[in-house]
């Protein structure tokens, strides 16, 4: 069952530009039905609100927290995964870890321009 499991979640073991469009089109339908959901007043899955996640903030934690340790237990039954699977889920962490990182240092930006237009327009 645990194999079977991992095939299923497996997309980020594949190279970025297969994987890529997989995790644009399910980031997509969460947030489609997390849109629903606040449009009929249910409430959200933090995971599903475009309000509230990124794809790196997604992905990261995915990665993270299921899919590397899923993988680690598997490669002490089949250590020959580590190379073809696992490496490439720690590569995909750290990829999307550095993306993160632009996006705070963008948004730290933004919000530092917001701000100096907001104060300017006080002195004004």
């Amino acid at each position: 069952m645990l194999l079977i499991k991992c095939c299923d979640i497996s997309n980020e073991v594949r190279p970025m530009e297969v994987a890529e469009p997989w995790v644009d089109c399910l980031l997509e339908e969460y947030f489609m039905q997390s849109d629903r959901e606040k449009a009929e007043g249910l409430p959200v899955a933090p995971f599903m609100d475009r309000e509230k996640v990124t794809k790196p903030t997604a992905q990261i934690g995915f990665i993270k927290f299921v899919l590397i340790p899923m993988f680690e237990t598997v490669m002490k039954l089949f250590p020959q995964i580590e190379e073809t699977m696992v490496q490439p889920l720690r590569e995909s962490r750290d990829r999307y870890e550095e993306l993160k990182q632009i996006d705070d240092a963008m948004n730290e930006v933004q919000k530092m321009k917001s701000e100096n237009l907001t104060m300017g327009g006080k002195k004004k």
